[in-house]
């Protein structure tokens, strides 16, 4: 059964899910998300936040993701040890930066990141570029498919458009190719047209199973995993 409303901690998805425990991203996946909040923090100290945007075109609070998203990211991602991540939404890199973290210390091959923004990618920690590929310029769903003839994602995180159109564009392209046992993250779960999206495309009959893990984060990390088929292909 697909349940939109389950809601399930982060210790207990990363266990049941993988019969991982959670691992802590590391520092220099963090260190461009940190830096970028201290420097708001100082300017916020003395100017209204209106101005702190206008100085500052990479204000951490309003464009990156809630530390508890990141961490989510960074210990499911590491827990699923993928070869190959995509994900839809680059912005500046902050959770890019997570994703490839999260691969390199699973091993994997690298993070394919999508973004309509010329510029996407600004912040993406300079240590961890050797495993990301950024993908700038097109829609989503106009550059992943050249990338899914010869690529296929075991982790995908949706965070591009957040209405029912957007979201089910992108998993009719991504999901069909995805392994057994794939992963799909969702950003903004918080949004009702992205749930339905996701209970739409992903159905029950496929293996699929949502959930929303626990946390502070107001906008909300949504999951889809095939756990009866990941449970067979360990066999």
């Amino acid at each position: 059964m697909i349940d939109d409303q389950t809601v399930v901690s982060l210790t207990a998805f990363v266990r049941d899910a993988f019969g991982a425990t959670v691992t802590e991203p590391p520092a220099d996946a963090l260190a461009p998300m940190v830096r970028l909040l201290e420097r708001e923090t100082r300017l916020r100290r003395w100017l209204p936040a209106w101005i702190v945007r206008r100085l500052d075109a990479g204000f951490a609070r309003s464009n990156t993701v809630h530390p508890d998203t990141a961490r989510a990211l960074f210990a499911i991602v590491r827990a699923a040890q993928p070869r190959i991540v995509f994900e839809t939404g680059t912005y500046w890199g902050f959770s890019t930066s997570i994703l490839a973290a999260a691969v390199r210390e699973a091993q994997g091959t690298a993070v394919h990141t999508f973004d309509l923004y010329p510029k996407a990618g600004a912040h993406i920690a300079q240590a961890l570029r050797p495993w990301i590929v950024v993908h700038r310029g097109q829609p989503s769903v106009a550059s992943m498919p050249p990338v899914l003839e010869t690529t296929v994602p075991d982790v995908f995180f949706q965070d591009s458009r957040h209405d029912y159109d957007g979201v089910r564009d992108e998993l009719i392209l991504v999901a069909p190719r995805m392994p057994a046992n794939a992963v799909i993250l969702f950003h903004d779960w918080v949004d009702a047209q992205v749930r339905r999206a996701a209970m739409d495309h992903l159905p029950a009959a496929d293996g699929w199973r949502l959930t929303r893990i626990a946390g502070e984060d107001p906008q909300q990390l949504g999951v889809a995993w095939r756990r009866a088929a990941r449970a067979e292909s360990a066999l």
